[in-house]
């Protein structure tokens, strides 16, 4: 009899016993066994619990959670060829908005998992130069967007509460208050290569893919296995320099403008004149003055929904 591994952040959910019971009854409707059920910590956020149900010799390890749950239980997954389910509990949902799963959907999110097909999907590994001497962190992963900048910033400012009472609504809420922000100086490498003029901006986002709440597509060309980064460097300058910017992601426009960059490259390294905070699928991590993302080609296996024809 199949096994599966449920990764969970139990600080997502007030009723947690009630969940298990039904997302257990729903591994057995499909001839599963009871799963095991595995707790994340705040000093381990899901990879140790994902290596612990590799070690166990599980089916399937789903991660019931927000995509900082999601892209800690990959980061133990990684190239393991172990299916990931998706139970999206966060208040992007990010990656289940891209591979089109449901969010907030726990038992339909499981039975996606229990009969879907393996979608193979990039990853991103992050790493700091936190002091500026060259001196790199070990690699994070990342599964949607890293953000250096203006995001990181807002995303750090989000009240908590308001998130619980009106979702990623309390994003746009924060930024308000980052209308009239400075920009940082900043110079770019891709590939390996020289860095280019240093310029002012706001935030560089460096995408597997490019979806964002309430249906904005930041990044429109990015697709999340080819093998490719994409990039999005945010150069707007007060209100005047918003408005347009908001409307060109609005309508998922790809154009380059003065307000908005476009690149696409394997790697690319962002080095900032002074500290600036990073973000990686919304988990704020800490300031920095540079950042280095480079692709891990078809890294993860994500369960998704079945084709018809498949």
């Amino acid at each position: 009899m199949r096994q599966g591994a449920v990764v969970v952040n139990p600080s997502k959910f007030r009723r947690l016993d009630q969940l298990k019971v039904l997302l257990e009854h729903i591994f057995h409707d499909y001839g599963w066994a009871e799963p095991l059920w595995l707790e994340t910590t705040v000093e381990d956020p899901g990879a140790g619990q994902a290596r612990e149900a590799l070690a166990k010799g599980v089916d399937l390890v789903c991660a019931l959670g927000g995509d900082g749950t999601q892209r800690c239980v990959a980061q133990g997954l990684a190239d393991s060829g172990m299916p990931l389910g998706i139970l999206a509990a966060g208040t992007g949902n990010l990656l289940a908005r891209n591979l089109k799963l449901p969010h907030h959907r726990f038992a339909d999110g499981l039975r996606v998992a229990l009969s879907g097909r393996d979608r193979r999907i990039d990853l991103s590994m992050v790493q700091l130069d936190v002091d500026g001497d060259g001196v790199w962190t070990e690699p994070e992963v990342g599964l949607v967007m890293t953000g250096i900048g203006l995001d990181a910033e807002i995303l750090a400012a989000a009240d908590d509460t308001l998130k619980d009472r009106v979702g990623w609504l309390a994003y746009p809420a924060a930024g308000i208050r980052y209308i009239a922000h400075d920009r940082m100086q900043a110079t770019i490498a891709l590939d390996g290569d020289g860095a280019g003029p240093p310029e002012r901006v706001s935030s560089v986002l460096i995408g597997n893919c490019g979806l964002l709440t309430g249906g904005m597509r930041l990044m429109p060309d990015a697709v999340i296995d080819d093998g490719i980064l994409d990039t999005a460097v945010l150069r707007p300058s007060g209100l005047r320099g918003w408005l347009p910017l908001i409307g060109q992601v609005a309508v998922g426009s790809s154009r380059e403008t003065r307000t908005i960059g476009r690149l696409r490259s394997s790697s690319i390294e962002v080095r900032c004149a002074e500290p600036a905070m990073v973000e990686v699928d919304g988990d704020v991590l800490q300031r920095a003055y540079a950042v280095r993302v480079t692709v891990d080609p078809l890294a993860a296996t994500v369960r998704v929904p079945r084709t018809r024809r498949g």
